[in-house]
């Protein structure tokens, strides 16, 4: 296990302890996402959860955990997640896994939103490509206006057909490279302004918790005011 793997393993555990017996969860996607589902398992938690992905879903099945959906339950209790980078502030990056969408549903409706990851996801300012979920028919709408924000848009290729990734909700992923993100309050206003981009993957002020594995060791946890 490298030291990467051994610091996001002491954050799962860390944050699992948020989880109570008889829990709905919302499960985001990714490779951190797959761990919790794992140890939700192998330590006999008892809980219903709702996945954001077919990726989650397939792999809480195949650990027999029981999966519900916001239609029984549209308030669950917690949120666990990851995210691809976070500020000092605890503002994130996320979606490179292309869920972003359903995830950003998930966060919005749950009690109680905890994030998960490790050292090597810390920067003082935000600067990775923000994914973006597009309704195809808006597509040149979206790419202008975002170009106009000063983001450059490459649209996501699929490996496995021809032509443009398409998200578990039948639209279009592509990733914005605004450079470094000064303020990522506004960006996400301005993008959640832009008609027919569905969601970004800027989440801000999302969390009430974040908790970090360091490369010593430790387990940094961050409590904050999460928008609702």
């Amino acid at each position: 296990m490298t030291g990467v793997e051994k610091a996001r393993e002491n954050a799962v555990r860390q944050a699992l302890r948020y989880v109570g017996d008889g829990s709905i969860v919302g499960l985001g996607s990714g490779s951190t996402v797959l761990l919790i589902i794992r140890m939700l398992a192998e330590l006999g938690f008892r809980v219903r959860v709702i996945p954001a992905s077919y990726q989650s879903y397939l792999e809480a099945v195949r650990h027999r955990l029981e999966t519900t959906s916001l239609h029984a339950y549209p308030r669950p209790d917690i949120y666990l997640d990851s995210f691809d980078q976070v500020d000092r502030l605890g503002n994130m990056v996320k979606g490179g896994g292309g869920a972003h969408l359903r995830e950003k549903i998930l966060c919005q409706a749950s009690e109680y939103t905890v994030f998960i990851g490790d050292y090597s996801k810390k920067a003082d300012h935000l600067n990775k490509p923000i994914p973006l979920e597009i309704l195809p028919f808006a597509l040149p709408n979206v790419l202008e206006r975002v170009r106009l924000l000063g983001g450059v848009t490459r649209i996501r290729e699929s490996t496995g057909k021809n032509g443009p990734l398409i998200s578990d909700n039948g639209n279009i992923l592509a990733d914005a490279d605004f450079g470094t993100i000064q303020d990522p309050q506004e960006l996400e206003s301005r993008l959640s302004q832009i008609a027919g981009l569905l969601a970004s993957g800027l989440f801000v002020k999302s969390a009430d918790k974040i908790i970090i594995g360091e490369e010593n060791g430790q387990v940094t946890t961050q409590t904050f005011i999460r928008k609702t």
